[in-house]
């Protein structure tokens, strides 16, 4: 069984692998750090929870899954048109 718990800078996993044994991974940012960190927190939360309960994938699979953090399609063009 897993558990996501919601922090105030971040997030726990809590997973379950046996009753006897509870692994944890935290995902943490500093408020202060802004929005990327936050995203990037997140998706790390994402690729852990794939590996943990995802489809066992290679580099040879079909279809493979991707957490990719990339900036925002407006955040884009408002950056290349003041360059």
């Amino acid at each position: 069984m897993i558990t996501i718990k919601s922090a105030l800078n971040g997030w726990l996993i809590e997973y379950h692998v046996d009753k006897d044994q509870t692994d944890r991974y935290v995902f943490s940012h500093d408020d202060a750090s802004g929005e990327e960190q936050e995203v990037k927190a997140f998706a790390g939360l994402l690729r852990t929870l794939n590996n943990l309960v995802g489809p066992s994938t290679s580099r040879y699979s079909e279809h493979r899954i991707y957490v990719d953090v990339q900036p925002g399609d407006k955040y884009s063009v408002i950056s290349q048109s003041e360059e």
